[in-house]
């Protein structure tokens, strides 16, 4: 069960997520999304959240968002130790500002979030419960031995971080001593030491005293060293005494369980004799339920058993009956024909018509009969009428419009002439003025034209000639008239425009003002002049021709309309509709030759339909007797088909469930007595069953068996004593009463008090021996040498020093690794050998510490170390350890597990079972998953996944 877990989060600015929030995180939560989607910035976020955000100085990315001013977030966490909390960080000192917000509404700060997490760091939390695609890639780089240990460190510590700080203590340590090196700087200074230490024997040996005095001083350590070891011998046996001592309540509980399986002796029970028990009972329960069943369906099938109105009716026409039905389904066929005819002609009948009216006929108007030769050759004059008239309506029109061009583009040259023209009595007097003066120039007064423009002829004979036209147009209602209403219509508007635009020309003198005519401008105005006359003269001509062609149009207008009168009455007489054309008439194919087939058509259906009908009448009236039986519409042959066959169905099934029910009444007598008997050994069996186990009833059986769980318990119980005391079992052989017990400490105490005054005494002795030494050594060259030996001795001390430093250091990880492994390897390693079998699909099917390395075994029986499994199945051994860590590390540590993309490489397979363990592991510990796997979206619930 889950207890502490992220609900949801709330990010105020992180990277590339401002103003997000994440709510209803489920037990399993997957974030899913591309790369760059912000997968690791939300990974990153939880961190910085719980643990602070990176300093400015940190290699790690700090991820301040570039469009939000804000940095931070918050996240909302249920199931601590102090209920549902809120943790907030923001921007601020160091690692920002946090905030813990409890359920009360009380506040705190890192002191409590510190409490929450139980003391975890940053770095330690992205050791144990973060891990990605390198943790699972850096098994292959690994050696036999070193994979191994990497193994074992992740199984019993969660993390391969201390096997790494090991391994850094064991390399520090090689640089400073070897055993069999010479360069390493121990290895020199050793040698210089032993250099030295030569010379200064060979001064010391000319001192007798001195040497005695250095004999007594080592027989003094050495005896130090016997004294210390007793003592170290003596404090490991009073620690184990002190440890019996304190677990001394688990062995009196595991005397007293042992006092009593002894004294609780059972006969040997059934190991399924409660199961075998409930079994009879519920089977004896279950045979009297269905005894009395039966006993209910033999009174049913008496009732059942009385034949019906319809059987009846069956039974006395059964020979007309097989008849009916063996010709039914011809039958059947027949009325669908009747109906398909039906339909046919209904549909014809409406097609007909709508070609009917297509053709341009009435619905009830005959139709035209097939054309004669007198009638087509009739047909033929007209149209070669109608096409001469035409032709000569078409040419007449265009000459009329060419006519009518040409005056409008005379009208327009004379209109121009006629503004540059002077007025007749000023020409004429600069005519007398030259003739007078014998053409010589000179000066004359210019006055301006005074003119009265008319209405000309031309322009009056257009307006009423268009307005002919037009109506003649309307008149003849084709397109021959279309075309001749728009021709009248546009002179019409042509004269209307010309004479508005000469009203508007000025008719009046202006005032006479003082100018002079040259002889230039005499000479041009006279050839003005003379244009002018020469167009007036070919506008009169345009004029002549165009009322001839005017009247010619109307003549061949009144011919057209006579054709017309006379092709309408032809098309009255032969019954052909009014709108139809020569052309359309006088197609290859005859257009109502097709309709004619169809009227045909329907005519031939319904004639027999009719007979098909009369069939029916008559097969109605030869099966009357079925009227009172059979209630549907009879009016309704289908209906009454599907009645039929309904009936006989039922009555051939009633006469048939009649038998099967005098045939069930026997199985049932039958059955009853079966059950009887079975009945009668399930009870002697019960018999047989409590007198096995000596007992007079079953409340007294079911007593004994609550007995035996009791024992079964107590000795569960007494073998986890047994393991938990485990070093401790010889010990506890020895001294089975407590106060022979505290009588051995006590006497073991007094011993290493006295080894205590015995090591003071000896160190007494050693001091005052070196004093000694130390004042013979004063002065000298012996004193220097003794000197220099010294210092080289305590250089040489210093670095040993650090070396044991780190020997120390290393041989205590690995001695933290293997209590580690007494205290939680055993169960890490049960859950590790379930995942392991759970992600290769049964493949190998047990893992196990042998001989210090981690062994695993496949399903044939074959031993793999982990040097020597593939880099797939390595990587699964390794997700399994890491995976049943963190399970098993949950009563200390409980915070949601972040994996980020770790299973990439994985196949299909692979990933399968992996998901599948991911699932079984949420059960215990909140998992993030972060993936950009499309595959995640078949497998999981939309709710658990969080599309990025």
């Amino acid at each position: 069960m889950i207890t502490l877990k992220i609900k949801s989060m709330e990010i105020y600015g992180y990277g590339k997520w401002v103003d997000h929030k994440i709510d209803d995180i489920t037990n399993l939560q997957l974030f899913y999304g591309e790369n760059e989607a912000g997968k690791t910035t939300l990974m990153s976020f939880i961190h910085s959240i719980l643990f602070g955000f990176p300093s400015k100085i940190s290699s790690e990315l700090r991820y301040e968002p570039k469009s939000s001013s804000q940095y931070g977030g918050r996240l909302f966490l249920t199931g601590t130790q102090y209920g549902d909390v809120q943790i907030e960080r923001v921007r601020g000192k160091a690692n920002g500002t946090v905030t813990v917000t409890f359920a009360s509404g009380e506040m705190g700060g890192e002191e409590w979030l510190e409490k929450i997490l139980s003391g975890l760091d940053k770095a330690t939390y992205q050791a144990l419960f973060s891990f990605n695609l390198a943790g699972l890639q850096k098994v292959q780089q690994l050696n036999r031995e070193k994979l191994n240990r990497y193994f074992l460190s992740v199984g019993t510590i969660g993390n391969e971080q201390l096997l790494k700080v090991a391994d850094k203590f064991q390399m520090e340590a090689s640089k400073l001593f070897k055993p069999n090196g010479r360069v390493t700087v121990i290895n020199k200074k050793m040698a210089d030491v032993e250099s030295k230490r030569k010379q200064v024997k060979l001064a010391k040996e000319k001192n007798s005293q001195y040497m005695n005095w250095l004999l007594e001083k080592e027989n003094l350590e050495k005896e130090l060293i016997s004294l210390r070891e007793q003592r170290t011998h003596y404090e490991d046996k009073v620690f184990k005494l002190t440890q019996l001592e304190s677990n001394w309540v688990l062995f009196s509980e595991m005397q007293d369980i042992q006092h009593q399986i002894k004294k609780e002796q059972l006969e040997k029970l059934p190991k399924d004799g409660l199961y075998q028990l409930n079994h009879y009972n519920q089977e004896i329960n279950q045979l009297k339920l269905t005894i009395t069943q039966q006993q209910e369906k033999l009174h049913y099938l008496r009732d059942k058993t009385e034949e019906t109105r319809q059987l009846k009716v069956f039974i006395e026409h059964r020979d007309e009956m097989i008849q009916l039905m063996e010709n039914l389904d011809h039958f059947q066929a027949k009325l669908q024909e009747t109906t398909f005819i039906k339909e046919t002609i209904l549909a014809t009948q409406h097609q007909f018509l709508r070609e009917k009216q297509q053709l341009g006929l009435e619905e009830q108007q005959a139709i035209p009969a097939a054309m004669t030769e007198e009638s087509r050759l009739k047909l033929n004059d007209l149209q070669a009428k109608q096409n001469q008239a035409e032709q000569k309506i078409k040419k007449l029109a265009e000459r009329i419009a060419f006519l009518n061009f040409q005056q409008e583009s005379l009208g327009d040259q004379l209109d121009k002439l006629e503004k540059r023209l002077w007025d007749n009595q000023i020409y004429q007097e600069v005519d007398d003025q030259l003739k007078k003066s014998n053409h010589e120039p000179r000066t004359y007064n210019k006055i301006d034209k005074q003119s009265e423009q008319k209405l000309s002829k031309g322009k009056l004979i257009n307006l009423v000639i268009g307005l002919m036209i037009s109506i003649l147009g309307l008149y003849l209602s084709n397109g021959t008239g279309l075309v001749l209403t728009i021709a009248g219509l546009g002179l019409l508007f042509y004269s209307i425009w010309s004479i508005i635009k000469k009203k508007n020309t000025p008719n009046k003198v202006e005032e006479i003002r003082e100018t002079a005519y040259s002889f230039e401008e005499y000479i041009q105005q006279t050839e003005i002049r003379k244009q002018w006359r020469e167009k007036l003269a070919e506008i009169d001509q345009v004029i002549l021709e165009l009322n001839e062609k005017q009247v010619q149009f109307e003549e061949t207008e009144n011919q057209q309309v006579h054709i017309e009168k006379e092709f309408q009455s032809w098309k009255q007489i032969y019954g052909y509709p009014l709108e139809y054309s020569t052309s359309d008439l006088m197609q290859e194919t005859d257009i109502f030759e097709a309709i004619r087939e169809k009227a045909n058509s329907i005519y031939e259906k319904q004639t027999q339909l009719s007979q098909m009908e009369n069939e029916i009448v008559e097969w109605k009236e030869s099966i009357s007797y079925l009227q009172p039986v059979i209630f549907v519409d009879w009016n309704s042959n289908m209906q009454l088909i599907e009645g039929i066959k309904q009936f006989f169905k039922e009555v051939t099934a009633d006469e048939e469930n009649i038998k099967n029910l005098i045939r069930q009444h026997k199985e049932a007598h039958q059955h009853i007595e079966q059950l009887i008997m079975q009945q009668k050994e399930f009870e002697q069996k019960r018999r047989h069953l409590l007198q096995t186990v000596k007992a007079e009833t079953e409340e007294e059986f079911r007593k004994k068996y609550v007995l035996e769980e009791e024992l079964t318990t107590k000795k569960a119980r007494l073998n986890l004593l047994e393991q938990q005391v485990g070093e401790y079992s010889t010990l506890l052989e020895k001294y089975r009463d407590k106060a022979a017990l505290i009588e051995s400490i006590q006497s073991l105490k007094a011993k290493l008090y006295q080894l205590k005054e015995s090591i003071e005494n000896k160190l007494n002795k050693k001091i005052k021996t070196e004093v000694a030494l130390k004042n013979l050594e004063v002065g000298g060259a012996y004193s220097e040498l003794l000197q220099e030996y010294a210092n080289l001795k305590s250089e040489t001390q210093i670095l040993v020093d650090e070396w044991t430093t780190y020997k120390i250091a290393a041989e205590l990880i690995e001695r933290t690794l293997t209590e580690a492994r007494k205290d939680r390897f055993p169960a890490t390693i049960r859950d590790t050998t379930y995942f392991f079998s759970i992600l290769t699909n049964g493949n190998y099917q047990k893992v196990f510490l042998k001989d210090q390395t981690i062994t695993v075994q496949r399903k044939d029986g074959t031993l793999f170390e982990a040097a020597e499994l593939s880099q797939a199945t390595a990587e699964q051994l390794y997700v399994a350890l890491r995976f049943s860590f963190v399970k098993n590390a949950n009563d200390l540590i409980q915070l949601p597990l972040l994996v980020d993309d770790g299973f990439v490489n994985f196949d299909h397979q692979r990933k399968k079972e992996m998901y599948q363990l991911l699932k079984s592991i949420s059960e215990d510990i909140q998992v993030f998953y972060f993936t950009f796997d499309e595959s995640v979206t078949d497998v999981f619930r939309k709710e658990q996944i969080e599309m990025l």
